[in-house]
């Protein structure tokens, strides 16, 4: 045949859509989060549908902030008279992000969770508390 209906290149190779596919799926777990900065203090805001308090981790560490969660789900039909599973089913997911977040005050950082919102008060540290040292050279 001369010419194709449609180009070659328009068809996705197997690779191709699976990246894709895998793309898509990895946009649909990402964790979203506002960081907002106000002279005294930064608010974040990570939304976080379907997960409880419990099954959240929140840390600061050398000025990085991470936020973490983990749900897993199982769900389990079992035929009624013997007990046998005639399904059994897993899934868990996992969301991980963090940032660097300088001059905050560790001792005070406050965290809420509502309607599935983490929502987090990180106080900056105050001038005089501030974790910058003038080293004296010998």
């Amino acid at each position: 045949m001369a010419g194709l209906l449609f180009p070659k290149k328009d068809w996705l190779d197997g690779e191709e859509l699976v990246g894709r596919l895998m793309s898509s799926f990895n946009e649909d777990r990402k964790l979203n989060v506002d960081v907002q900065e106000f002279p005294d203090h930064y608010e974040v805001k990570a939304d976080l549908p379907g997960f409880e308090k419990d099954e959240i981790t929140v840390e600061y560490d050398s000025e990085i902030l991470i936020i973490a969660a983990e749900h897993t789900e199982q769900k389990e039909e079992k035929e009624e008279t013997t007990g046998r599973y005639l399904r059994k089913e897993r899934s868990t997911t996992a969301l991980r992000r963090q940032f660097v977040v300088k001059n905050v005050d560790d001792e005070k950082i406050a965290a809420t969770f509502e309607n599935g919102v983490l929502s987090l008060n990180l106080p900056k540290v105050e001038a005089d508390q501030s974790t910058r040292k003038k080293i004296d050279i010998q």
